[in-house]
């Protein structure tokens, strides 16, 4: 009965590894969510460059690991000779050499710039309205939104000022008075994303079923739900304007993000997520002179161009590329250089109006680096990965656009056809 016990309790334990030692976090309920899980040692996998790119500005976090149970690591990362050992060896001597050079420090001018720049659109917006620009002032405001897109993810990251506290303050209020949303939420299904892109049944950008299907084994290893042939064959059409501006953005304002921010009574998210309801939409009440009512129709058609705006250029990043099997384990290198891409770094106004996050790759490498600064380390990027033979991806802004909507065509396609011939088989035995 013992032993029974024994081996029932060392199935359910949860071990992590972090360079040479394995951690024990089966009781621990962790910040992030359950991002941990993917990172389990019994699947293979090595938390040592995650939780190093996480919590690289945590104090707290590097505190917390040293008081759980610890045992020494036995079985080597990689196997004799492997490639992704020098890989990661070199990763480590150029990551400590950017760091070095300041790529890792925030600037605050920078920070009150985005933000100042928030301000200024968010009053134009109004200014518009107030002169009768209806269309023009929704589409700033909309613009506004999108930008606290962007702010908020920085804030989530804890990379816009450095400093942490701060940065979820930023947050809370961006993604809150902007796009009446969550930030826990938001980072809780972020970082399952950065942990693991591209992966199957784990990536939470590509669990989008029956809404939207990113590749073509979608409807199968996403969690089971019914899906319609003809609807996903049209779905590059519906992808932005139903979607991403429609439907997510309704599920994220009205039931997923305010049903965490109560669980967990995130008071000052959700304090932020009533204010962009009530105050924003008061504020365009009375610069545009319309009825409360009306004044939220203009505001819900702003947070649908910002869903469109958002959703969209987020989309042209990764989702077009290879998948990775759900009992496939990559490098932290390998996952970030081989399932992301960044789009022309080199161009500036690329950069602004996707808020530096078309240097998806450098991003996923570097979560904690200011992203201002990774246009610069894309051309360092280069050489590091022609050295490894890596393919490091750069595409241009178009090209970007054109393989998303291919890949939602060709998908769409896919999963038309398939439901035919299931239909076809149930006529048949009938």
């Amino acid at each position: 009965m013992q032993d029974k016990a024994a081996q029932l309790k060392k199935l359910k334990e949860k071990w992590v590894r972090i360079e040479d030692v394995e951690y024990n976090v089966s009781g621990f309920k962790h910040p992030g969510g359950s991002v941990i899980n993917y990172m389990i040692t019994a699947n293979g996998a090595d938390a040592t460059d995650a939780f190093r790119e996480f919590h690289y500005r945590s104090k707290k976090a590097k505190k917390y690991l040293k008081s759980l149970d610890s045992r020494p690591a036995t079985t080597p990362v990689y196997k004799p000779k492997s490639t992704d050992a020098q890989i990661d060896a070199d990763f480590k001597i150029w990551r400590k050499q950017l760091e070095d050079e300041g790529f890792f420090d925030p600037s605050p001018a920078h920070a009150v710039y985005r933000l100042v720049e928030l301000a200024a659109i968010f009053a134009l917006s109004m200014f518009l309205l107030y002169k009768g620009f209806i269309v023009l002032g929704v589409v700033t405001l909309a613009l506004f939104s999108g930008r606290c897109g962007w702010v908020q993810h920085e804030g989530g990251h804890g990379s816009f000022t450095g400093n942490l506290a701060l940065d979820k303050r930023i947050q809370a209020f961006a993604i809150g008075f902007g796009l009446g949303s969550s930030g826990d939420m938001w980072n809780s299904m972020h970082n399952k994303h950065h942990a693991t892109p591209q992966k199957a049944g784990h990536d939470m950008d590509l669990d989008t079923t029956p809404l939207v299907a990113f590749f073509t084994r979608a409807v199968e290893t996403n969690r089971p739900r019914p899906y319609n042939g003809l609807w996903l064959k049209f779905q590059a059409w519906t992808f932005l304007p139903i979607t991403a501006g429609g439907f997510i953005m309704a599920f994220w304002l009205f039931f997923l993000h305010p049903r965490n921010a109560l669980k967990k009574a995130k008071w000052e998210e959700f304090f932020w997520m009533v204010t962009a309801h009530t105050v924003r939409t008061s504020l365009i009440a009375k610069f545009a002179g319309v009825s409360f009512l009306a004044a939220y129709g203009l505001n819900w058609a702003s947070w649908w161009a910002a869903g469109m705006y958002l959703f969209g250029h987020f989309s042209t990043s990764h989702t077009h590329l290879d998948i990775v099997d759900s009992d496939e384990n990559k490098s932290w290198v390998r996952f970030a250089v081989e399932h992301t891409v960044d789009i022309d770094p080199s161009q500036a106004w690329v950069n602004w109006i996707m808020g530096y996050l078309n240097c998806q790759v450098v991003h996923h490498l570097f979560p904690q680096m200011p992203q201002f600064r990774q246009p610069e380390v894309s051309k360092r990027l280069k050489v590091f990965c022609a050295k490894h033979g890596l393919d490091y991806k750069i595409m241009s802004y178009s090209e970007a656009w054109y393989e998303t909507f291919s890949n939602l065509n060709r998908v769409g396609d896919h999963y038309y056809q398939l439901d035919l011939e299931e239909k076809k088989k149930v006529l048949k035995a009938a």
